[in-house]
């Protein structure tokens, strides 16, 4: 990890893999389509509702850091535009919230959206493939907004036990949710 000079603007992107690899095959098949902004380097904590002027040298003056391709700490605090009036900020509901299961054994978990609406699904990724493998990275709501992913466990992952987090991200809001799952060693 690095910090940029915050006196300038400088934007730098990283790819993801899929963009890299379509990039490499200079065959005119890269092209970006979406793309999106974060703050996780910004402490709000800087910011007073009360006071009037000179808090903005405060924030500006914050180091910012370089991109980094590791989506476990990348854009945890994605920029989204909400609709004007928009009084509630969108938060994700799972079920459940702690998963345990034995060895070999596979949970399902509903997800939906509270505030807002991520029509566009739902992006999953487990911290550690050797204990929780999901069965689709993706889901789209159904007719009720409720998306389903599927973690699998044992040879159907990675073989090992213990515990990881599933982390969950609504597409459209940002919003974002972690799932603290366990494998207990039972049928290894």
């Amino acid at each position: 990890m690095a910090f940029l000079d915050s006196t300038t603007a400088v934007i730098d992107a990283i790819l993801t893999k899929k963009g890299r690899e379509l990039l490499a095959k200079n065959d005119g098949s890269f092209q970006i389509t979406k793309f999106a902004f974060g703050d996780d380097e910004i402490n709000y904590q800087h910011y007073e509702a009360t006071r009037a002027t000179g808090q903005d040298t405060d924030i500006l003056n914050l180091p910012i850091l370089e991109p980094v391709s590791n989506e476990d700490v990348a854009l945890l605090y994605r920029l989204v535009s909400l609709p004007a009036g928009t009084l509630k900020v969108a938060t994700l509901k799972i079920t459940p919230t702690i998963g345990t299961v034995d060895f070999g054994d596979d949970l399902t978990v509903t997800v939906i959206t509270e505030n807002g609406t991520d029509s566009q699904g739902y992006a999953a990724t487990s911290r550690d493939l050797n204990i929780a493998k999901l069965d689709n990275l993706t889901a789209e709501p159904d007719d009720n907004g409720v998306a389903t992913f599927t973690i699998k466990t044992g040879e159907n992952a990675g073989g090992s036990d213990g515990s990881t987090i599933i982390d969950i991200t609504g597409i459209n809001t940002g919003a974002r949710r972690q799932l603290t799952f366990n494998v207990s060693s039972s049928g290894i």
